[in-house]
């Protein structure tokens, strides 16, 4: 090959590796450019919103208490509302646990359980001791349809909490979904001798004991719940009048 064409072959090859090297290093400038530019508008957009949030407040005669703000919103079914109010409120409160607890539960009566899960990861994080992180963080994973992870959080609610009638009630609810019938008749029956009138208990140890056959038992129960004003749903009494009619008073 004639030495001025091989020079300029050469040329022509570092031509396109050096102009690849430059588009390569422009490429990447561009790109960082680009993600630097995303998180400040979106630094600036917390900062906006932190402001007017603060400028709302600043207005008010009084300080509103979150907690009791976001409990009224889902008390009155406002769950949307509810949410955009605990996001608020975190930006303002960002290590204060018990507003991401009741965000989650918010996000849970609101039909969003998965971005619950993380509030309630983030509440923890932030303050282990809270017993109704873990109490609704269980509730979450058992609608979910895993009553063994569930477990998992009312027992640390137990432990938190010795007294706590619904960690009891929701734990034996959870055995029964597992088969332990034996065991959540036990639990659910600590949660009455703490709460005789806890509703959500009575239902579910009416179906473990009529599982165990132990339909006498079960009528029990059925005369506790009237004691305690507290109705069964016509289709449990049904269910266990038809495997064992009501026995005479």
């Amino acid at each position: 090959m004639p030495r001025k064409i091989k020079l300029l072959w050469i040329s022509c090859i570092l031509i396109v590796f050096f102009s690849f090297i430059y588009f390569s290093i422009q490429e990447g400038f561009k790109t960082h450019q680009g993600k630097e530019e995303a998180r400040i508008k979106q630094e600036f957009r917390i900062k906006k919103k932190q402001k007017r949030l603060k400028e709302i407040d600043n207005r008010q005669t009084f300080k509103v208490d979150p907690i009791k703000k976001i409990k009224e919103l889902n008390a009155l079914g406002k769950y949307e509302d509810a949410v955009r109010y605990s996001e608020g409120a975190a930006l303002l409160n960002p290590n204060h646990a018990k507003i991401y607890t009741w965000w989650g539960i918010s996000l849970v009566k609101y039909g969003q359980r998965e971005e619950a899960k993380d509030k309630f990861v983030k509440a923890t994080s932030l303050d282990a001791s809270y017993p109704k992180t873990y109490l609704y963080w269980g509730l979450t994973l058992a609608m979910d349809g895993n009553p063994k992870a569930a477990i998992k959080k009312y027992e640390k609610v137990i432990e938190l909490d010795p007294e706590n009638s619904n960690a009891y009630a929701y734990l034996g609810a959870a055995l029964e979904q597992l088969g332990e019938h034996s065991e959540a008749v036990k639990k659910m029956e600590r949660a009455l001798e703490i709460m005789p009138n806890n509703s959500s208990v009575f239902s579910v140890l009416i179906a473990a004991l009529s599982n165990q056959k132990k339909y006498n038992e079960a009528w029990g129960v059925v005369k506790k719940a009237k004691n305690a004003n507290v109705t069964i749903p016509e289709k449990v009494l049904s269910k266990l009048n038809k495997a064992f009619p009501k026995p005479a008073d």
